[in-house]
């Protein structure tokens, strides 16, 4: 799985709003990525 799609699966339950955007800032999920995991909740 990549990380987008464990993101997806994970958050909001197990990844919060800030992981996400931690996984933003080091570069593994792009800002429409993050933004598209986080609508989702």
């Amino acid at each position: 799985m990549t990380v987008y799609e464990l993101a997806k699966a994970y958050s909001p339950r197990l990844w919060s709003a800030e992981r996400i955007e931690a996984l933003v800032a080091a570069g593994k999920l792009t800002q429409a990525q993050a933004q598209e995991i986080m609508k989702e909740e």
